[in-house]
């Protein structure tokens, strides 16, 4: 891919990320602008060219709707809220994130409590009208509008009552999923600034000198709508993925570099908040792979991330001076490293079930894959340490697997030669294994070692033979 050709994925990226209002006011700026230097001309040309080309695009989808299918009213109808939108549940508010159960939970209430008559028609297929495109949109709209409207009132109503309030907090899934639809409530009037802000953001942080008038612009809006901070934030995170800029505009807004200046900024504050979601959510989606797919590769990318996001808040800001967030902190760390003792208790059982290879019943596939997940995370949390507040635990048990690997590692190469049938396969299986924990545990240099060990065994195996 070349130069230009990456500058104009990344205009498109940025552009598909506003609203289309927003889009059109840039397109219409830029297309009116005057002349300008060549370097300035051609990103111009280049963003209008990207602007256009997702405009085609967005006709050619509703040219090839396919008639006769009713449409995704629950998504059209949130469709503003999308780009927020996350699949983990946090365990503290994250201002900025809305979990995908709360918009399901949201739609079910209206359907069935809220607003039965004009929302239960399009939980089913069969009853759920075909409209075309335009027509969908517009619907959508109107339901939108609707639901907000009786949902404030809703939410007004039962102010008063502890036990309606209990009840409607329930029905939406929760203390946070409640926080979350106040939170919904409170900005949706101002959903279509976001992005244009969220954008601004981006382009300040990375344009050199600070541009004063565009960051006063920005701070006046957020001060005037501080309900909207913390969105900004999500939406520059999305643009962003990571956390140091944003700690790095918080401070510009804030005016100063301590935590306690920009704790007493609320905006400022925001995206330090926005931070601490970030890790928050790692912890969420490490617990989800732990309780499922156990798939290695992606429990170690969450540690790092969880890693870096901790790192990044406390390099750029003295977050363990602030009360507040050093028990964010400390919470969110804890969660971590609980679910890690859990899997560590685990690992010196689980080595010896798929390593040893004695007496039927022999290890199989099943268990060698445990071993290995338990043996990436052990690894990956051993180079996070300090982070996840596991040093002592990972100082422990590091003596242990070095010398379980050590012994399964002369004997598992050494059984090719002399076993036969299935205890054979098992420790063909074992070995390879084995080869893929020790690639977490002590790097590729060790694997190969172990590969060559294996290779030389069969070998001899055959020369025997």
């Amino acid at each position: 891919m070349d130069e230009r050709t990456a500058v104009a994925d990344k205009a498109e990226s940025f552009l598909r990320g506003l609203t289309p209002r927003a889009r059109g006011m840039l397109v219409r700026r830029l297309e009116n602008g005057g002349a300008a230097p060549d370097a300035a001309e051609a990103r111009r040309r280049l963003i209008l060219g990207a602007a256009h080309a997702i405009a085609d695009s967005r006709r050619a989808a509703q040219r090839s709707a396919i008639p006769g299918v009713p449409p995704d009213m629950r998504r059209l109808m949130f469709a503003a809220f999308e780009p927020y939108v996350i699949e983990e549940r946090l365990s503290f508010p994250g201002r900025g994130f809305i979990t995908a159960a709360t918009l399901s939970h949201l739609w079910s209430y209206a359907a069935t409590e809220l607003l039965p008559a004009e929302f239960a028609v399009w939980n089913d297929p069969a009853t759920a009208p075909s409209l075309p495109n335009e027509a969908a949109g517009r619907e959508a709209a109107r339901l939108e509008a609707r639901l907000f409207e009786a949902l404030a009132r809703h939410v007004e109503a039962i102010a008063d009552e502890p036990k309606l309030q209990q009840r409607f907090m329930s029905r939406l899934g929760g203390e946070l999923a409640r926080g979350e639809v106040d939170d919904m409530l409170a900005v949706r009037d101002r959903l279509p600034d976001l992005p244009t802000l969220s954008a601004a953001i981006v382009h300040l942080i990375g344009a050199g000198p600070v541009d004063m008038a565009l960051l006063e612009q920005i701070a006046a809006y957020l001060t005037r709508y501080p309900e909207t901070a913390g969105w900004v934030a999500g939406g520059a995170f999305r643009r962003l993925a990571a956390v140091a800029p944003l700690v790095t505009f918080a401070k510009m807004l804030a005016g100063g570099d301590s935590a306690r200046r920009v704790r007493a900024t609320p905006a400022a504050a925001a995206f330090v908040d926005l931070g601490f979601a970030v890790a928050d959510r790692a912890a969420s989606r490490f617990l989800t792979i732990c309780r499922g797919s156990r798939n290695p590769a992606d429990a170690v990318r969450e540690i790092n991330a969880f890693r870096t996001t901790l790192n990044e808040l406390s390099a750029s800001l003295d977050v363990e001076s602030d009360g507040w967030w050093q028990q964010r902190a400390v919470a969110i760390k804890r969660r971590f490293s609980e679910v890690l003792f859990a899997e560590f208790d685990k690992l010196l059982p689980a080595m010896r079930r798929a390593f040893r290879v004695q007496d039927a019943p022999y290890p199989g596939p099943a268990d060698g894959a445990e071993a290995v997940f338990l043996a990436a995370i052990f690894a990956a949390a051993g180079r996070a340490r300090d982070t996840l507040a596991v040093n002592g635990l990972i100082g422990r048990l590091t003596p242990l697997v070095d010398q379980a690997v050590e012994l399964y590692a002369l004997d598992l190469p050494m059984k090719l030669r002399s076993l036969d049938g299935e205890a054979r396969t098992a420790a063909l299986s074992a070995v390879d294994h084995l080869i893929k924990a020790a690639g977490f545990l002590y790097g590729d240099d060790y694997a190969a070692h172990l590969r060559r060990s294996k290779e030389q065994q069969l070998k001899g195996r055959r020369t025997a033979a």
